[in-house]
């Protein structure tokens, strides 16, 4: 289920992006005459859709918190400072 939703959310902040960043420079272009060029929309595009991405992953994980189950509680079965030497 994650993975599907990752891809959706990166999917949709790419396209969003996409879309928001050619029409703010187009319409910023009409109205001041800066001309912003391709490769700096390239590069906001990008760094917007992986900035989306990584709030995105964060999210899932904060959601997939409450399923996490503890481990067996055993202290023979970790690998930490936590177990405990032999007398």
């Amino acid at each position: 289920m994650s993975a599907f939703t990752m891809q959706k959310a990166i999917w949709t902040s790419f396209g969003i992006a996409l879309v928001l960043v050619n029409v703010i420079a187009e319409v910023g272009e009409y109205y001041t005459g800066i001309h912003v060029h391709m490769l700096l929309r390239i590069a906001l595009i990008v760094g917007v859709t992986i900035g989306a991405s990584v709030l995105a992953g964060a999210t899932i994980l904060v959601s997939k918190m409450d399923e996490e189950v503890p481990l067996s509680g055993h202290v023979k079965d970790t690998l930490g400072a936590d177990r405990r030497k032999a007398d």
